[in-house]
């Protein structure tokens, strides 16, 4: 008994969305994502273009130098003279970036002479470092020595902190011990510069310990280039005067090491092993992004973590909206889209947002939003592939599935052979009359083979076992319609319920499933195939009368499109005042409501139709549904239409004469009827009327029953020759004349003896309603494919509001009745049925007092144009 599929609870739909936000929180609060952010900053860095400020230039403390002056430090007399030189150049400023935290024991005078330069030049900046004073002591801010200090026009701090990964990729505008009071030394020259840059100076003051590290307004640099990117000149060429004093005029100058063996080397993205980035290139880079505007902001913590919620947000709400097939595009393209949503922030509005936490996420929401679809996916197959093994199937492909015998003997009974045989491997099993039988050489499994009268086929069951089968016919050669029956038959062997087994368990249910659907396919093609080729119309209706189906017989009854019909309620197919005077809807109505089967009959059209209203449930739960089978029965009601009239044709017609006789004889015997001379005439009248009216009627009903097979070819111009020879004494008592007229010959394929009676019926009936001395005509006319018969009379013409009637069976003429010309009603009749029966048309012309004029259509054969 299978289990009932479990709709997904209303929280599992939640669940997707708390464990993404389950790992948004781990991600923040481990940083678990920072490395791949910032290799996503570097990756982006590089397609950003980068503007440099003009007016930096770099002096730098490097290998040249320190070969000319000798080891370092150098005495501080030569930075004063560099920094007197540069006084005579008229630069904007001067950065020295060099730590001078301890006053010159050795030349006292020195630190005079620097601290003269720095005062004489007046726009000089000197660093600080914040570093503790020994090991193992708190941080403390190592300013210059104070004579420097107080002739300094600022200073500013030389910290670079380095990232995870150990890069240096930007800088803190503020930093200090207790308080972030120092501004960075590229800070501090961009502000003397240009004080508007002040608007970045937005501290916060932070409660932290007097010892302890303060950092604010972190901000990367966008660097422009590996080493060497900024126009770097020598120390000793700008102290020798090798460097044109243009080169530094109102320019920004920043002096410090520029080689490696003073360990002022920070390692950057940028940069790499064979050309490392000095610090005070890396100050020059961040004056340069402060002065073009260009430095860039980290998002604030809180809009990060709005916006990285926000995007986690649209897996969520756009998953369950798309198909399977669509999550893994819409999962990278929402990932593009993160990651393009950076890049313009980054390139426009110059602020970094870290993206990898929402990308890291939707990583994790795809396989987590797959595997949970997959287990109610699961879960549904198997619930439904066990309900399905429960349900019968019509496996009317599947011959397979029987045993070889089975198979064998079904084919002998359907198609009796006069010969067969039946062979496990070389042993036969059934045979008759197989001496002269011998199979193929080589026979293909599965696929039959016709040769001459046989047919073989060879059937492998099972692996290394098979079966032969051959039959034969008499004739010479296997008949067209048997062979191409045999060779529509699908006689390969797949055990019936045993679906392949894959190693991967996808695959088994995919299979399990593929054989459900074809078994459902073949339900579905059984019920449809069989709705449709059913003789009645079928309509069904839903709970409330809606039509939902129809079969093509239903379309063409009601001369209604299906389109039209299904949608539309029952009550509105049919005419109103027709099934308010049938009560059909009562009827239907009845049968939905209480669910009970109904049988009335309506007319439909020129139809008697016969209803079959059979209500049906689709599973316990559901309400009735209906549905309507209608049978013509205009058939069945004109034969018993018939049937009545013959029954008052034999109650009234037939026994009428017959009366008349026994009254006649009663008369003579009892002797109150005296013998006269026309008294036999008037007893063999009676009897001769009565003998009429039952050979005519016997000729109507041999006429219907006369089938198509038993026609043959005759010549049409034989059979009326043959009709009128029998009429012509009959005519010759009025003084009529029957003129022929037809060609050499007419051929033609039917019942000639019916075809003759129907002609002496029109020709009798000419002779006997015409005048004496009158011409009848029977002319035969032949064309392509059909021959035109014509009897035309001069008799007295039937009347116009009997035209229509006068094939009727039992109708006669009221004038004729009146005037005492007796008819039986058939002759007509037959002559319709006869006409009809060999698939021709009839049509007459008359008029009062003009003549009748009986045209026949039949078809011809095309023997009659052959050469």
């Amino acid at each position: 008994m299978s289990q009932n599929y479990r709709e997904p609870h209303p929280y599992e739909q939640y669940l997707l969305t708390l464990v993404l936000l389950a790992i948004i929180v781990i991600l923040v609060w481990t940083q678990g994502a920072r490395r791949l952010d910032l290799l996503a900053y570097d990756a982006m860095m590089s397609l950003v273009p980068v503007q440099v400020s003009e007016d930096i230039v770099i002096i730098s403390v490097d290998e040249k130098s320190l070969n000319a002056l000798g080891q370092w430090p150098w005495r501080r007399a030569i930075h004063a003279q560099l920094i007197d030189k540069l006084t005579s150049y008229n630069t904007a400023l001067v950065a020295l970036d060099i730590i001078l935290s301890e006053r010159d024991k050795q030349f006292p005078q020195d630190d005079k002479a620097l601290a003269q330069a720095i005062r004489k030049n007046g726009n000089v900046l000197l660093p600080l470092h914040i570093h503790p004073l020994s090991y193992g002591n708190t941080l403390s801010e190592i300013l210059p020595i104070p004579e420097l200090v107080a002739a300094a026009k600022a200073l500013g701090h030389v910290h670079v902190e380095l990232d995870e990964d150990g890069l240096a990729r930007g800088i803190f505008l503020h930093s200090g011990v207790g308080e972030a009071y120092w501004p960075s030394l590229s800070m501090a020259m961009a502000t003397q510069i240009n004080p508007m840059i002040r608007y970045l100076n937005d501290m916060q003051e932070v409660a932290a310990a007097p010892y302890l590290s303060v950092n604010s307004e972190y901000r990367f640099i966008p660097f422009a280039g590996p080493a060497g990117s900024i126009p770097t000149y020598s120390y000793i060429d700008v102290l020798t005067d090798r460097i044109a004093p243009e080169v530094f005029r109102d320019r920004t100058v920043i002096i410090g090491a520029g080689t490696v063996g003073l360990g002022d080397i920070i390692p950057t993205p940028v940069t790499g092993s064979r050309k490392p980035m000095s610090g005070v290139e890396l100050h020059a880079n961040a004056y340069s992004a402060l002065m073009t505007q260009t430095i860039i902001k980290p998002v604030d913590t809180t809009w990060t973590h709005l916006l990285t919620f926000a995007f986690i947000l649209f897996p969520i709400l756009v998953f369950p909206r798309l198909r399977p097939t669509w999550v893994m595009p819409a999962t990278l393209l929402l990932i593009s889209g993160v990651l393009g949503f950076t890049w313009l922030l980054l390139v426009y509005d110059r602020n970094w947002f870290a993206p990898m936490n929402s990308v890291v996420s939707m990583l994790i929401a795809y396989p987590f939003w797959s595997w949970q679809r997959m287990r109610y996916l699961n879960s549904f197959l198997n619930t439904e592939l066990e309900r399905l093994n429960d349900i019968p199937s019509i496996g009317f492909r599947k011959l397979g599935q029987y045993s070889v015998e089975r198979l064998f003997l079904s084919l002998l009974a359907l198609l009796r052979p006069e010969r067969y045989l039946l062979m496990h491997k070389d042993h036969p099993i059934h045979s008759f009359e197989h001496h002269d039988m011998s199979p193929p050489k080589q026979l293909e499994p599965g696929v039959w083979q016709h040769v001459n009268n046989q047919s073989w086929i060879r059937l492998s069951p099972q692996h290394g076992d098979y079966y032969t089968i051959g039959l034969a016919w008499s004739a010479d050669k296997t008949p067209e319609t048997v062979s191409q029956f045999l060779d529509k038959l699908d006689l390969n062997f797949r055990p019936a319920h045993k679906t392949r087994r894959f190693y991967e368990q996808v695959a088994n249910r995919i299979a399990q499933v593929r054989e459900a659907i074809s078994d459902m396919e073949d339900m579905r093609t059984f019920i449809s195939k069989g709705f449709e080729e059913m003789p009645d119309a079928i309509l069904v209706c839903d709970p409330i009368g809606i039509v939902v189906y129809c079969n093509t017989h239903a379309e063409n009854w009601l001369r209604m499109d299906r389109e039209e019909i299904l949608g539309k309620a029952i009550h509105e197919l049919f005419d109103p005042e027709q099934a308010q005077q049938d009560n059909l809807l009562h009827n239907i109505s009845s049968v939905l409501i209480s669910g009970e089967k109904n049988v009335f009959e309506v007319r439909l059209g020129e139809r008697d139709v016969l209803l079959h209203c059979t209500p049906f449930l689709v599973n316990n739960h559901s309400d009735a549904g209906l549905m309507l089978t209608m049978s013509d029965v205009s058939r069945i009601r004109a034969q018993q239409r018939e049937k009545n009239q013959l029954i008052d044709f034999l109650s009234h017609d037939v026994r009428s004469p017959l009366v008349s006789q026994l009254a006649l004889l009663d008369g003579l015997r009892s002797g109150r009827i005296r013998w006269r001379k026309n008294l036999i005439e008037e007893l063999d009248g009676f009897a001769r009327r009565s003998l009429n009216l039952s050979e005519q009627f016997l000729q109507i009903t041999r006429a219907e029953q006369t089938a198509e097979k038993e026609f043959y070819e005759f010549d049409l111009c034989g059979v009326a020759e043959n009709a009128v020879d029998g009429l012509i004494q009959q005519a010759q008592q009025k003084g009529i004349r029957i003129k022929l007229e037809t060609p050499d010959e007419a051929w033609m394929r039917g019942n000639a003896e019916l075809i003759e009676r129907a002609l002496i019926n029109l020709l009798s009936n000419a002779i006997q309603y015409s005048s004496e001395k009158t011409e009848i005509r029977l002319h035969i006319k032949l064309f392509e494919d059909w021959i035109r018969v014509q009897v035309r009379d001069q008799g007295q013409g039937i009347a116009e509001e009997e035209l229509p009637h006068i094939f009727n069976r039992f109708r006669r003429q009221r004038r004729n009745e009146l005037q005492g010309e007796k008819g039986t009603g058939l002759g007509l009749n037959f002559v319709k049925v006869v006409i009809e029966k060999h698939q021709g048309r009839i049509q007459v012309e008359s008029r009062l007092h003009k003549g009748t004029c009986f045209t026949l259509e039949l078809p011809a054969l095309e023997l009659n144009n052959a050469d």
